[in-house]
């Protein structure tokens, strides 16, 4: 009896460790997969999720906290509107192998803005800086 509630037990624990480690922290194997989450993790307010999709060199850091600190500083409506807002890709254009730019807009702002994806050790990553550089046209 002893045995069995063991065997019980070590396997409720087994399940509760695989679940904790599930797929909710996996990051995302597209272009087009890192744009979506970094697009919502922004407009949603969660700089956490947004920050590990951004690739870290100095300009996109810094970039990336005076823009965190301009969305802490909104109003609690206008965040909320962030936060309801749904999004639109209206263009994709993969440069070449390692680039991607995406066209977006919100239907909060309803303003068409760009991001660039680039894959970095393997990784695609947001070069947050294009958003202020615009050094790759997407027309």
């Amino acid at each position: 009896m002893i045995a069995r509630s063991f065997k019980f037990l070590a396997s409720a624990l087994v399940v509760m460790i695989y679940s904790c480690t599930g797929s909710t922290d996996k990051r995302p194997e597209t272009a087009m997969d890192t744009g979506r989450e970094f697009i919502r993790a922004s407009l949603n307010g969660d700089f956490k999720k947004a920050e590990e999709l951004i690739l870290k060199d100095s300009q996109n850091v810094q970039l990336f906290d005076m823009y965190k600190s301009f969305y802490q500083r909104l109003p609690e409506d206008k965040k909320k509107h962030y936060r309801d807002a749904s999004y639109e890709i209206n263009k994709y254009l993969d440069v070449d192998d390692s680039t991607t730019i995406i066209n977006y807009s919100n239907d909060y702002m309803n303003k068409p803005m760009d991001i660039k994806i680039i894959r970095h050790n393997n990784l695609w990553q947001v070069d947050f800086k294009y958003a202020y550089s615009g050094n790759l046209p997407i027309d």
